[in-house]
């Protein structure tokens, strides 16, 4: 088992080290439409669809009116707006913004090696490492599918 500890100035992080994340993002259908009212994207609708291919970790929830949500929304990447009133259009790509969290008694590597529909992130793509090496935050472009396309995993 790969077990560390490191030291950071407040105190010791320890657990299994994951230095691999493989995730899928399910791609949208062409007409897909986003919407967003709320300035923390709280509202935002639909919510990225993203699978984990471990139990080791997942993709971090938010509660929002006493409901959880997965902790990922549409974005921009250069003004970091969440997309709202968006019609997705086949063959553009959208922005995911993610927090994936490490189940109990793991941590992750900084940097990690993020692989996500089997393309490696960019190591500036991958940010946020929180202090316990818990969680960290991503961002992946997503292309939109024509709506009869069918995306199920075989």
């Amino acid at each position: 088992m790969n077990e560390e500890i490191r030291e950071t100035e407040e105190y010791e992080v320890s657990g299994e080290v994951l230095e691999t994340v493989e995730l899928t993002i399910v791609p949208p259908a062409a007409g897909t439409l986003i919407t967003c009212k709320d300035p923390e994207g709280l509202d935002q609708t639909p919510v990225p669809e993203i699978i984990s291919k471990s139990e080791k970790y997942f993709i971090e929830t938010i509660r929002v009116n006493g409901f959880e949500r997965p902790e990922a929304f549409w974005k921009t990447y250069s003004t970091l707006e969440y997309y709202s009133d968006v019609v997705m259009e086949a063959g553009n790509t959208y922005t995911v913004f993610a927090r994936v969290k490490a189940a109990p008694g793991y941590v992750f590597n900084d940097p990690v090696e993020l692989i996500v529909n089997g393309m490696e992130v960019p190591s500036e793509e991958v940010e946020d490492y929180t202090l316990e090496g818990d969680s960290f935050t991503f961002y992946f472009d997503v292309e939109v599918r024509e709506a009869d396309e069918d995306h199920s995993e075989e």
